[in-house]
């Protein structure tokens, strides 16, 4: 995939265009059923072969990996630490050239930091990038365990969770206020994998 350093590709802006499709479906329901039919069609295969607690696991993993491998491609952290690090250098400037009465050179930082706030801007528009992307994974695999919860008859998954020591839990079981089971097994598992995946990444990286 091809990047830029200060903006956006048209493959970036499309990836954005898509996701917000996909966040439509939150509200949109005939795009909610889509995406959720969509997806079980897909997943059908492997649903029937690994139980719907480690299918869930998978979507979450997938979606903290892809994060953390998107993250690492698409963002210039070097970049950004260059321009902290600038902004920081001419600000203590700035304040000495105070100090010392010199208003010339005061301007002139100003100047320079006005442009360096430009450079540093557009770095922040490249920021979003890999949270565009990562949400044509993470949004499609919530939306269809939303909708696989909001209409079971449709479905595949089983009606209960089984856990160590605990037993049998509903999916649907309330933990603390709107939060129910499926939801935190989902974000449990992306959070998770997504901190093991980080890890691997920075270190190979």
């Amino acid at each position: 995939m091809a990047t830029e350093s200060t903006g956006w590709t048209a493959r970036d802006k499309l990836a954005g265009v898509g996701a917000l499709v996909m966040l439509s479906g939150y509200f949109v329901d005939p795009i909610g059923t889509a995406v959720g039919a969509g997806m079980q069609a897909a997943l059908a295969p492997a649903a029937s072969f690994v139980p719907f607690s480690v299918l869930v696991f998978l979507l979450a993993g997938t979606a903290g990996l892809s994060s953390a491998l998107l993250n690492a491609k698409l963002r210039n952290q070097e970049r950004m630490a260059e321009l902290r690090d600038r902004m920081t250098e001419i600000r203590d400037r700035v304040e000495n050239a105070r100090d010392r009465g010199d208003d010339d050179a005061v301007e002139e930082l100003r100047a320079e930091q006005q442009e360096l706030m430009g450079d540093w801007l557009a770095q922040m528009k490249t920021q979003f990038r890999p949270m565009v992307w990562s949400m044509l994974v993470s949004v499609p695999a919530f939306l269809y365990l939303r909708w696989v919860f909001l209409a079971p008859s449709a479905a595949v998954a089983p009606a209960a969770l089984a856990l160590p020591v605990v037993g049998h839990v509903a999916w649907t079981a309330t933990i603390v206020g709107p939060l129910q089971v499926w939801l935190a097994w989902y974000v449990g598992c992306s959070v998770s994998t997504g901190i093991v995946a980080r890890k691997i990444v920075a270190r190979v990286g």
